[in-house]
């Protein structure tokens, strides 16, 4: 070769090899951008999956039926809890005529006492009397016998009556204190459960219209974000393409290295390598403005929606001021100071229910002596009525002694009236201490363990809702950090577009406006041709190909009917 080829030779790889290092430049450039955006979008894509996943857990626990099912027992619960004062004043009101009651019972054991007294000072005069008749003494010493005993079973039933007055006297005492206390302080109670548990259900309620909208917002960026990575290909489609132009520099060194073309010859197939490199490049910086567009175009539109994301999961933080999970937190405090005052009435009531067992078992062993008291009397009226008999026959020495056991059986019949007295207010007594019982018993049993029981739920459901609301938090405060950097970060073609624009521009620097006369190199072109051609994957680099070198490009088998749209984008492709 001579040194004047060899020299154009060395011109000609110099320009090219400063093309194709401009080329690479740009390759390596757009293969890190939309590598390191690729990166941001998947880090947005991951931040909503997040979320998504974040607001149906959210969206499960609010429209968990166990959570309204405890309101409406917490409603439930309220009735109760208002009706407790009522409750309350009745028990008192028992209470305080129990102990009216007792203090009745007090004056006939005393007017027994009296009775008593009678009995046996009469029965002490008719001994005296009739000690001169035989065998009266023995007989009047067992009429005694029968008055003291009587006058033991009185006596034992006062001291039992005593203590029942004792114990229904310390039932009594602050009472009044008490039910002032739970007239002024349940109603405030009840209503600030019914207001909390009411303010509940609407915060649930709005927080998971709030959810759906925040879920559908998401849900739709996801799908903007996705598209936007799937057009992201032509980041790669862009790097293949300038890749294929440096390879056509590299088959053109390759072929004339090994072929006896002429340097004449040589610079005809030159100059029509460097018009296919150019032509290609203005297609290449062309599809990559067009497509970074609509990319841009995308990234921008989701750009708006995560703003309208932020403002929406704003409001699920906030809404008025409340949100669920704190209104559980206040409706929680609620419930314990709640059970606090029911506590109270609660063991007043089981005192009350203790008063009234008590009372009513008191009442049956009273009943028991009043019986045994009548016994007496009867003993105590017939041995009288035999004493009447027996004197009757002896004639005047025995009508002194007729005189005081009539008294005898006076008094007895006395005794027995006030006997059936107790049994009346006894009876009275034993109603009154039911109904004690009565007025503690609640529906459904313990208030308080109702309380509790819902204390445990809404607890449950609170700790599970500001586990949710913390995750959510979480995401909002990572998507707010990176909403702001995305657009910026991923307007490709304000940075890359340029660089493709100075490789077009360099490249048309290297050739003249017209082709090349391409006689003589038929068997070049196909050669040269063909091995160009095999490295394209694009349908439009084949046709610029055709156009350029003036040869048909083998095409891909048109596409059978019912292929999808992803075999025809593959097809498209390669």
């Amino acid at each position: 070769m001579s040194g004047s080829t060899s020299a154009v030779r060395i011109e000609r790889q110099t320009a090219e090899a400063e093309l194709v290092s401009r080329l690479e430049g740009a390759r390596s450039r757009i293969e890190q951008r939309f590598l390191d955006g690729g990166v941001v979008l998947l880090s947005v894509l991951d931040l909503l999956n997040r979320m998504v996943a974040s607001l149906e857990k959210l969206s499960g626990s609010l429209d968990d039926e166990t959570a309204d099912a405890t309101i409406a027992r917490l409603v439930a619960t309220i009735d109760q809890l208002s009706a407790l004062p009522g409750t309350e004043e009745t028990r008192q009101q028992h209470l305080a005529h129990i102990a009216v009651t007792e203090k009745s019972l007090g004056g006939y054991i005393a007017d027994m006492q009296e009775t008593l007294r009678y009995l046996r000072t009469f029965a002490t005069t008719a001994k005296i009397t009739g000690a001169a008749i035989p065998d009266f003494a023995g007989f009047a010493d067992e009429i005694l016998a029968r008055i003291q005993f009587g006058s033991g079973e009185v006596n034992a039933l006062g001291a039992k009556i005593g203590t029942l007055g004792s114990v229904i006297g310390a039932a009594s005492v602050g009472g009044g204190q008490a039910l002032e206390r739970f007239h002024r302080s349940v109603p405030d109670i009840a209503g600030n459960l019914s207001r909390n548990a009411a303010d509940l259900t609407a915060q649930r309620r709005h927080l998971s219209q709030l959810a759906g909208k925040v879920g559908a917002s998401a849900r739709r960026v996801q799908g903007k974000v996705a598209t936007t990575l799937s057009s992201m290909q032509i980041g790669d489609i862009t790097r293949q393409r300038i890749e294929h132009c440096q390879s056509a520099f590299g088959f053109l060194d390759d072929y004339l290295g090994a072929s006896a073309l002429d340097s004449a010859a040589a610079a005809r197939l030159t100059a029509l390598v460097r018009h296919l490199v150019h032509e290609q490049l203005i297609e290449i910086a062309r599809d990559f403005e067009r497509e970074c567009k609509t990319v841009v175009g995308t990234i921008r539109s989701f750009g708006a929606d995560i703003d309208g994301l932020m403002v929406l999961h704003g409001d699920m933080d906030s809404g008025d001021g409340r949100s669920a999970d704190r209104a559980m937190r206040t409706l929680e405090a609620d419930i314990t100071a709640a059970r606090a005052v029911v506590g109270d009435i609660e063991q007043a009531a089981d005192k009350a229910n203790a008063l009234g067992s008590n009372t009513v078992e008191t009442v049956q062993e009273l009943l028991k002596g009043v019986k045994t008291i009548q016994l007496v009397r009867t003993d105590i009226h017939y041995m009288a009525l035999n004493t009447n008999l027996r004197c009757g026959k002896l004639g005047e020495e025995g009508r002194a002694i007729n005189v005081v056991t009539a008294e005898l059986r006076t008094f007895s019949g006395q005794l027995d009236d006030t006997a059936e007295r107790i049994l009346t207010t006894l009876q009275s007594l034993k109603g009154d201490a039911s109904k004690l019982g009565e007025a503690g018993a609640g529906a459904g049993g313990s208030l308080d363990a109702h309380l509790e029981e819902v204390l445990h739920h809404i607890r449950r459901a609170g700790d599970r809702m500001e586990e949710d609301m913390e995750a959510l938090r979480a995401c909002g405060a990572d998507m707010s950090a990176k909403a702001g950097r995305i657009i910026g970060d991923l307007d490709f073609n304000a940075e890359l577009g340029d660089v493709l624009a100075d490789c077009s521009a360099r490249a048309g620097e290297l050739i003249s406006h017209d082709l090349p006369d391409m006689t003589g190199l038929e068997e070049a072109l196909d050669d040269l041709g063909s091995r160009i051609a095999r490295s394209y994957t694009m349908v439009s680099e084949r046709e610029i190909h055709a156009r350029i070198f003036g040869t048909t490009v083998e095409m891909p088998s048109v596409p059978a009917a019912g292929q999808s749209d992803e075999d025809l984008f593959d097809d498209a492709l390669f």
